[in-house]
């Protein structure tokens, strides 16, 4: 413990031996950055450190409520949102490592979800966020297995709401349709708004014919989906041409599949068009750098 106090060593300077000792995570604790603390909260509490009333459990309480901590660590609401889901089952998504999650840590986790969009830089022009609200969002994982495609959609949706200043949230499948999601919604109210919607095949052109109908500025079409590949009369790739051709010339699209069956939707010689193959806490700022840039 000396040491670590005395040098400021992570984690990942403690032989192996050691990491089962309460008195070393505890001086890991103290000046553990924010990403490491939340990554770790499973395995301080399964040997004891974090409790129901303990000094531990107030300290990490205290720093995930501190907004000044969480903006000088960066940290995705996303990741957050990842690190609370695997914390209240009590389990790691690997191995056999268990624990009895505190209560006012998960509380404290879901107000850091919110307090964290403060760390999202938008990309500053116009966008067009298309959710895929077919039923087989509700299934499968993404970024773990304790996270729907439905909800991650839903959560890049309230980011999106609070970040950027102008936006435009729209469910689709074989139908579009505006979702009214607001920037002061939480996130079980953004996945309720897209669930059990009478929607059948999905078609992933409808964003871009939406906004040609519309004779909308879009300059970034940004599509979530689960991988049920395009069902329309008209390639995404197609209409996106055509819709450049008559509004915003540089326009770009996005197609992200979240649960990957080898499909593609973007034309790989367009460099305005970009497919992403699953989904984890770097793909919101690759979205964004893309659509700025």
């Amino acid at each position: 413990m000396k040491l670590i106090n005395e040098h400021d060593l992570p984690r990942e300077a403690i032989p192996t031996q050691w990491l089962n000792e309460v008195a070393v995570w505890d001086a890991l604790l103290q000046r553990m950055p924010m990403t490491a603390m939340i990554r770790n909260l499973g395995k301080m509490t399964s040997i004891g450190l974090v409790e129901p009333f303990s000094e531990a459990a107030k300290l990490i309480v205290r720093k995930l409520g501190d907004e000044t901590v969480l903006k000088r660590g960066r940290i995705h609401p996303l990741a957050v949102l990842m690190a609370e889901k695997v914390y209240a089952q009590g389990k790691g998504d690997k191995g056999g490592l268990i624990w009895k999650p505190v209560p006012k840590i998960i509380d404290a986790l879901d107000a850091a979800f919110y307090a964290t969009f403060q760390n999202v830089e938008p990309s500053g022009k116009p966008v067009l966020l298309a959710l895929d609200v077919s039923g087989s969002m509700g299934c499968g994982s993404v970024a773990g297995p304790c996270l729907t495609p439905r909800e991650a959609s839903a959560a890049m949706a309230l980011v999106t709401a609070a970040t950027e200043e102008e936006y435009q949230v729209m469910g689709f499948s074989n139908r579009f349709r505006p979702l009214n999601i607001s920037p002061r919604m939480r996130l079980d109210d953004g996945v309720k708004r897209i669930s059990d919607l009478p929607f059948e095949a999905t078609d992933c052109a409808l964003p871009m014919i939406w906004a040609r109908e519309h004779k909308l500025n879009v300059s970034g079409f940004i599509t979530y989906t689960d991988s049920e590949t395009w069902a329309g009369n008209i390639h995404p790739a197609q209409v996106l041409r055509q819709y450049r051709s008559e509004f915003v010339g540089d326009a770009k699209a996005v197609v992200v599949g979240m649960t990957s069956n080898g499909f593609t939707l973007a034309d790989p010689i367009d460099r305005g068009m970009l497919d992403v193959v699953g989904f984890d806490t770097t793909v919101p700022a690759v979205i964004a750098n893309f659509v700025r840039e």
